[in-house]
């Protein structure tokens, strides 16, 4: 054991351990066991923090989703347009490096599980909530514009699985191409193109 496995503690040390299982493995290739083989331990211990192999997941999910948010977290220093585009840098990122686990979740599996998908849809949530913030310089979105938002981003998901898929552009195209869907959706919106206008294309 590490030095620095010994600072963290045990609850945070199987969490990880669980993030790094579950970044390369499905829900159901990974055992009990195998958890507590990673982690050193009895897998009685590994129960006493984790009832079930659910909540043991379900804590993992919840780690990750909070790992997700703190990557793309804005630099509100930054204008609109490249705030957004190192937000889905980073997202797009984390979605490489978590590959089969980001799969798992969006294609169904135990993510349809409704406490998985509670917190898949609190990610989604307060992502577009970010992108809003961002397109409209902190200003509450018409229902239009937070709609047209909400929908993008069940876009970029379907864009991520297709090119986790295919791998046939590099990320930055990728990026690319989800910022030029953004902007074309919003100004489609009845009071769009007022919104770009008076922050998006302003501040360029």
């Amino acid at each position: 054991m590490t030095l620095r496995q010994k600072r963290v503690p045990r609850r945070q040390r199987l969490i990880e351990i669980g993030l790094e299982l579950f970044s390369t493995r499905s829900y159901d290739e990974v055992a009990i066991d195998d958890i507590a083989d990673e982690a050193g331990i009895a897998k009685g211990l590994l129960y006493y923090y984790f009832p079930t192999k659910h909540d043991f997941y379900v804590a993992v999910v919840r780690s990750a989703a909070e790992q997700l948010l703190a990557m793309t977290n804005p630099d509100e220093t930054l204008p609109p347009l490249e705030r957004l585009r190192r937000g889905l840098t980073a997202y797009l990122t984390y979605v490489e490096q978590h590959a089969d686990a980001y799969r798992a979740l969006l294609r169904g599996g135990v993510g349809v599980d409704r406490q998985v998908a509670a917190i898949v849809d609190e990610v989604r949530t307060e992502y577009a909530r970010r992108v809003c913030q961002g397109l409209l310089g902190g200003r509450e979105p018409s229902p239009p514009v937070g709609v047209a938002v909400s929908g993008w981003v069940g876009f970029v998901e379907a864009l991520s699985l297709a090119w986790l898929e295919q791998r046939e552009i590099e990320k930055e195209t990728l990026c690319e191409l989800a910022v030029t869907a953004l902007l074309a959706i919003v100004e489609k919106t009845p009071d769009g193109r007022q919104v770009l206008h008076s922050s998006v294309h302003e501040a360029d």
